[in-house]
């Protein structure tokens, strides 16, 4: 799976989203080259460059110097929605669904920077299950 990163990258530069939202942490494990990830709102953005199909990622750390994201996707990542995926049950699936559209909502809203009100973000979903709210 990893050889298809680079496609992904040159697919997401291509639309320039603001938010990318990853449906499994084993796939934004993949994407990011992690070995463990929670999810939520992860620390890092994804930095828009011209992709060539042939490099690999490029994030851009803390994601609270909020500077700039118009060169940047903020990245979410949530469980996956299958039914047979039983380590997140549907209440805490139903809480990351919340943190996105809270998200979109901020960016729909907002001009660069986002002004992601981080208390509000955190009472929508799980605090400990991502590192944003470590």
């Amino acid at each position: 799976m990893r050889e298809s990163v680079p496609e992904l990258c040159r697919k997401i530069s291509a639309c320039v989203p603001r938010i990318i939202c990853f449906v499994g942490l084993g796939i934004y494990k993949v994407f990011a080259g992690l070995s463990k990830v929670e999810p939520g709102l992860q620390h890092e953005t994804y930095e828009y460059k011209d992709h060539d199909g042939l490099s690999d990622p490029e994030f851009k750390s803390n994601l609270k110097d909020e500077s700039s994201l118009a060169k940047r996707g903020l990245i979410f990542v949530m469980p996956s929605t299958s039914g047979r995926t039983s380590a997140y049950q549907n209440p805490e699936k139903l809480a990351c669904f919340k943190q996105l559209k809270y998200l979109r909502d901020c960016v729909a809203a907002g001009p660069d920077p986002l002004n992601i009100d981080h208390a509000v973000l955190a009472s929508l979903g799980p605090q400990t299950r991502s590192k944003y709210f470590s």
